[in-house]
């Protein structure tokens, strides 16, 4: 065909081969995230935890479901604002104004927080792995769950999640 004739054709595109463009294009781009973050993910998924909404508006969904589809794909670990925190209606600029508590800034809990994780697991921020290597590495690693001390974590209710997401998601030890 003529690609001139293609300019004249009309196109229709249905609902499901635009939701898979969509996915396609949205999945080529490597997620960015912070490693407290997708411990989270993974923790929700094991006690299954369904986050439709966040309520700032946070990515917190559509990251989930792109890394629980594919845990073989990379993503990049981050200090400070991720991909979930794109969207969130608390972030100013590239700083999160959300807060813990009246004493306590998100930010400031979860900056320590990433620290503590990317020193205990000898990774750098800015690094690449697959999901599924990260979760290799925690699995060897669980005690750093205990790095998790806000005053909303329950230390028992993270590790069950974290272990049970192992299972289903079918992470192995590291060979």
């Amino acid at each position: 065909m003529d690609p001139k004739d293609l300019e004249k054709c009309e196109i229709s595109i249905s609902a499901t081969n635009f939701l898979f463009i969509w996915l396609s294009k949205s999945m080529s781009q490597m997620i960015k995230i912070r490693p407290h973050h997708l411990l989270d993910i993974i923790r929700d998924f094991g006690n299954e935890v369904k986050r439709e909404t966040h309520p700032w508006g946070a990515s917190l969904a559509s990251v989930s479901q792109s890394i629980l589809l594919n845990i073989n794909q990379k993503v990049e670990f981050v200090m400070g604002a991720d991909s979930i925190c794109k969207t969130c209606s608390k972030l100013n600029g590239h700083i999160c104004e959300a807060r813990i508590n009246n004493e306590l800034l998100m930010r400031d809990y979860n900056d320590r927080l990433d620290q503590a994780l990317f020193s205990a697991l000898n990774i750098a921020p800015g690094s690449k792995l697959p999901v599924i290597e990260f979760l290799r590495i925690i699995k060897n690693n669980i005690e750093v769950l205990n790095l998790f001390n806000s005053p909303s974590n329950n230390p028992i209710t993270r590790k069950r999640g974290t272990e049970s997401a192992f299972e289903k998601l079918g992470v192995k030890d590291a060979l």
